[in-house]
């Protein structure tokens, strides 16, 4: 049925089940309601939001007209009107309840803990209570962004739940146990004789104390002896029919709870206060936590005193259970990143010297792709028994940060050769194959290190920061290997850092613009079009080149907005100068290796040639081999198809300076490659690359491929790339890079050599 309510004037609705009345009933006869705060509800809330990395954790009861939290973290209320509350949802269900986005789900889109605070995006709740039948409440998580609940997270909602479920019975159950004791009290003070009620209500108090695995004591000061209910016997593992005393109970518990409970019955004895202990017992049934209450009262002037036990084993269990979720990670048994960074504090605080070391394996991806995720969890937990099989002596602590990702702390008592020997051998070490339906792949690890000196004052994350530093050093070195941190990396990072920051602010401030070369027909010298290179050009004059901004452009992000810029840019310089003029040159525009493999780009490019009334033959893509080297090939392949089918050419960048092999040329629609300008320089004082530059026209035109000729400088380099059969050049030797508005002039006298043909090409390079 659906329940309406009246908020600010509206009509609210949420579902109910037909035994909602019974649930309202047991919820206030549980007595959990606007009591005082617990520390075990408050530890599981905590523990819960540190374990599925949320902001927001909290049990709450649902009640008829509010929603009550019995434990919050991460939002400072106690309670929220009902309708306004997702936990009408979970309450109906036996299972988790998972709303992704909740903007994005009508039920809450327009909810107030949606559009206000706490700006709830994301909420996963499993139901709890006193039974399956009434859910009572509910445990749940929240973040303020929007994200998935794998399966296996949601099953381990639901076993954080069940710990919830039962510390709701316990506190029943103990609620019941005391006020049946205390009504018993009250009975034989006052000398009442009633049997047959007594022992009802006994008989009910024994019952209630097998559930709840609580047993009674009771000191007798006329018989001076102790009385023990049969539970009690129960939970320590003793015939009933043995006689007890005090030291029955202290031979049962173990060294580490002897003073405590000496000290506790001492206190107890002496001031006539309440009694409470907590310790772990050894009975002939095994080992078990217990907790023992106990109290004073005056009868006939004499003190009688009493109280209960509980068997709290399994919460004990339950919260042990919490602490090595919220300490270790799941998958390997290791310590997790949480419990990493308290050992690194741990050490600091001791002024301990030590190594810091960042391991990540060269191959997980492609284990992943080819294999699937469980052959990668099992190479996962290969690494980790790995690390856990080290020397002893080493007394090295281990730790899983992310993903693949590793970490480990080595002792610096071992001087820099010892230290490299360790370090030699832990990577050998995880060098392993794996091996899935005939199929193999080498496992590799890099490894970043840090040494952290007593005297030094470096936070866990700057630790961290230098060995992941150190890490991506030895990635880009060949991988396979360890690198140690030096300074000039957080240089090399702070300047990077800057010059992104600067970049970015010179892009919304238009200082970035695009200049333009001549690029020539070599056979006749005749004008061939331009190549538009990006400048940067701040308030002060200067014109800077891309390689004094590289990272920028190795930044993905950033990147992508500078390719849009530069792409509308040459766009719209093109349409400038074909009203000009009355004619459409090809542009070149050089793509990254980002923006290539997003399928999006090549169709945003091409809807912008159809919106400025530009034909597909006015573009050409310039890309570097680098593109062609990723894992991902059949994407690529599929952008250039969607680039040549649209009429679009594509011209193959710095050919010759890496690591792109000639198949290259056959697999991949290219209509032209550009020698990189090394081997221009090279030309004339060796004779070797004349032959090699003669070798790479031929081998083009025999593919019907053109080639472009980068860097001349001189008549004698002009002369000779000619003659060697390169198809078009550039350089300073024709022009050197203007911005469009010096050369206008020159493409409108020119207009009528680019309509002849094949047209004038401009080229966008970004690199240049």
């Amino acid at each position: 049925m659906l329940h309406q309510l009246q908020h600010d004037g509206q009509t609210a609705l949420y579902p109910t089940k037909a035994d909602e009345a019974d649930r309202l009933t047991a919820l206030q006869t549980l007595g959990l309601l606007d009591s005082p705060p617990d520390v075990n509800f408050e530890i599981i809330v905590k523990l819960t939001g540190i374990l599925f990395d949320v902001p927001i954790a909290f049990v709450a009861m649902v009640d008829e007209h509010r929603e009550w939290f019995k434990a919050i973290t991460g939002w400072q209320m106690t309670e929220a009107p009902r309708e306004v509350a997702f936990c009408n949802y979970t309450i109906l269900q036996d299972d988790v309840l998972v709303v992704e986005d909740a903007t994005l789900d009508t039920r809450f889109a327009q909810n107030p803990l949606v559009t206000g605070a706490p700006y709830t995006r994301f909420y996963a709740g499993v139901p709890v209570g006193l039974d399956d039948q009434r859910h009572l409440g509910t445990l749940c998580i929240v973040d303020t962004k929007p994200r998935a609940l794998s399966n296996k997270d949601a099953e381990l909602l639901k076993e954080v739940g069940k710990v919830v479920s039962n510390l709701l019975s316990q506190f029943h159950q103990t609620k019941e146990q005391v006020k049946l004791s205390e009504e018993l009290a009250r009975e034989r003070s006052a000398g009442e004789t009633r049997e047959q009620q007594l022992k009802r209500k006994q008989d009910l108090l024994g019952y209630a104390s097998e559930i709840a695995a609580i047993g009674s004591w009771e000191y007798d000061p006329v018989r001076d002896n102790i009385v023990w209910g049969s539970e009690t016997y129960q939970i320590f593992g003793i015939d009933p029919h043995s006689d007890v005393d005090v030291d029955t109970m202290a031979d049962l518990l173990t060294d580490d709870g002897w003073e405590s409970w000496k000290q506790a019955l001492s206190h107890f004895l002496i001031s006539g206060s309440s009694f409470h202990f907590e310790g772990k017992i050894c009975t002939p049934n095994g080992e078990k936590w217990i907790r023992v209450l106990g109290k004073t009262e005056i009868s006939a002037g004499l003190p009688y005193r009493s109280g209960l036990v509980q068997d709290i084993t399994q919460e004990r269990r339950s919260q042990e259970r919490l602490n090595d979720l919220a300490t270790l990670d799941g998958l390997t048994g290791l310590a997790n990143r949480r419990s990493l960074i308290h050992e690194l504090q741990r050490l600091q605080a001791s002024e301990a010297a030590f190594a810091f070391v960042l391991l990540d394996l060269d191959s997980f991806k492609t284990i992943n792709d080819t294999f699937g995720h469980a052959a990668g969890d099992a190479c996962l937990k290969q690494v980790a028994n790995g690390l856990c099989s080290l020397p002893p002596d080493w007394r090295i602590y281990a730790s899983r940060v992310a993903g693949d990702e590793f970490a480990i702390i080595l002792p610096t008592e071992l001087d820099s050769p010892q230290l490299d020997r360790c370090l030699d051998y832990i990577c050998t070490m995880l060098t392993f194959p794996v091996t899935i339906r005939e199929q193999s792949i080498q496992v590799t690890v890099s490894a970043g290190v840090t040494i952290h000196k007593p005297d030094t004052d470096t936070s866990p994350e700057e630790l961290m920061a230098q060995a992941d530093l150190a890490l991506y050093q030895a990635k880009s070195g060949g991988r396979n290997r360890y690198q140690h941190f030096e300074a000039r990396m957080k240089e090399e990072a702070d300047r990077s850092c800057r010059i992104l920051g600067e970049v970015r602010h010179a892009l919304r401030n238009h200082e970035m613009r695009l200049f333009y070369q001549e690029k020539l027909l070599l056979a006749d010298g005749s004008h061939a079009g331009y190549e538009a290179l990006l400048r940067w050009c701040p308030p002060d004059g200067r014109v800077i080149t891309p390689e004094a901004f590289r990272p920028a452009l190795d930044d993905p992000l950033l990147s992508a907005e500078i390719a849009t810029f530069v792409m509308n840019e040459a766009l719209t310089q093109a349409v400038t100068w074909m009203r000009e003029g009355g004619c459409c040159s090809p542009i070149s525009i050089n793509v990254g290796h980002h923006q290539f493999r997003d399928q999006k780009f090549a169709s945003t490019l091409i809807e912008e040639l159809e919106r400025r009334g530009l034909p597909a033959s006015a573009i050409e893509i310039e890309v570097t081999e680098d593109v062609f080297l990723g894992r991902d090939v059949e994407a690529v392949l599929e952008t250039c198809k969607n680039f040549t089918q649209h009429g679009v050419r594509l011209s193959f960048d710095d050919f010759g300076t890496g690591f792109a092999s000639l198949t290259h040329l056959l697999d991949f629609p290219v209509q032209a490659i550009k020698l990189d300008r090394s081997f221009v320089s090279r030309l004339l004082i060796e004779h070797r690359a004349a032959g090699f530059i003669k070798s790479v026209c031929d081998l083009a035109h025999s593919l019907s491929i053109e080639v472009v000729a980068e860097g001349i400088e001189t008549e004698e380099q002009y002369t000779m790339l000619k003659a060697l059969g390169c198809d078009y050049g550039q350089g300073y030797l024709f022009h050197r890079p203007s911005p469009p508005e010096t050369i206008g002039e020159y493409v409108r006298e020119n207009r009528s050599l680019a309509s002849l043909g094949r047209g004038a090409a401009f080229s966008l390079d970004m690199a240049s």
